[in-house]
C-alpha cells in the first residue's frame, strides 16, 4: 500500500484516466465489492458485478471511467444518459440474474436481510423481459432523444489506499468532460443520506444539492 504523504505527487502525475475496457471489469469487480461493502450490490458476488459493469463497455447509453496507476484500476465511474440503463441487461440475463440472486439470498444474510427493499426492481426487470426497444429511425432523431435527457452519475470509487490523492476528482472531471463535449449542459446523480463522505466530496467538487428525502439526496452540476 502507497504512504499518501509520500507519494502523492508522483501518484498524481502518473494517474492516467480513460474508458472503462473489456479487460478492466474483472479488477472493476473486484473493487466495486470491496468499496459498496454496506450496497446490496456489492454482496451480490463477483458473476453479478461483471454482467453489472459489462452494461458500461461500448453502450450507447451507459458509460464507464477507469483511473489506473501503473496499469492498476484504483478508481472508477459509472454513469449513463438513460433514463432506463439496465433494460438490455434485465433482459439478456433474466434468468442468470435470477439464479444468481437465489443463490446469494442463501448464501449472504446482507442480501435475505435487504432484499425487500429492492422488489421494485423485479417488476422493472420483468417489464424489461416483455417489452421492445423502440427503433429510432436516424442519428439525429437518437441524438435529439439523448441529449433531452440528463446523463447520471451511478457509481464512484476510489480504493482506500489512494484516497485524498484527487483520483475521484480526475474521474468527474473526465465524465464531465465527455459530457459537455456531447452536446449536455447539466448532469446529475443521487446519494444516499447517511453517507456523508460522498456528500461532502461531491459538494467540495462542485456539485449542488437539489432535492432530499429519507432515502435519497439528489446532486446537479452545470457543464
Amino acid at each position: 500500500m502507497p504512504n499518501n504523504s509520500l507519494n502523492y505527487h508522483n501518484c498524481k502525475c502518473n494517474i492516467d484516466v480513460m474508458h472503462l475496457q473489456s479487460q478492466d471489469i474483472p479488477l472493476v469487480a473486484r473493487l466495486y465489492k470491496r468499496s459498496f461493502q454496506n450496497h446490496f450490490l456489492g454482496h451480490m458476488g463477483h458473476k453479478f458485478l461483471t454482467l453489472f459493469i459489462s452494461e458500461f463497455v461500448n453502450s450507447d447509453a451507459n458509460s464507464g471511467y477507469v483511473a489506473k496507476y501503473r496499469n492498476e484500476v484504483i478508481g472508477f465511474v459509472l454513469a449513463t444518459t438513460s433514463d432506463n440503463p439496465f433494460r438490455e441487461f434485465y433482459r439478456d440475463n433474466f434468468m442468470t440474474l435470477v439464479y444468481l440472486t437465489i443463490s446469494r439470498f442463501f448464501k449472504d444474510s446482507f442480501i435475505r436481510s435487504h432484499i425487500t427493499k429492492r422488489l421494485g426492481h423485479v417488476h422493472v426487470a420483468l417489464k424489461a423481459l416483455f417489452s421492445f426497444s423502440v427503433r429510432v429511425r436516424d442519428s439525429r432523431e437518437k441524438q435529439e432523444i439523448c441529449l433531452s435527457r440528463q446523463p447520471r452519475l451511478l457509481a464512484l470509487a476510489v480504493d482506500r489506499s489512494y484516497r485524498g490523492l484527487g483520483v475521484a476528482n480526475e474521474l468527474t472531471a473526465e465524465f464531465c468532460r465527455e459530457m459537455k463535449e456531447l452536446g449536455f449542459k447539466k448532469v446529475g446523480l443521487s446519494a444516499l443520506p447517511w453517507n456523508q463522505r460522498a456528500i461532502s466530496f461531491y459538494i467540495k467538487d462542485g456539485w449542488e444539492k437539489e432535492e432530499a428525502s429519507e432515502t435519497s439526496i439528489s446532486f446537479s452540476r452545470l457543464l
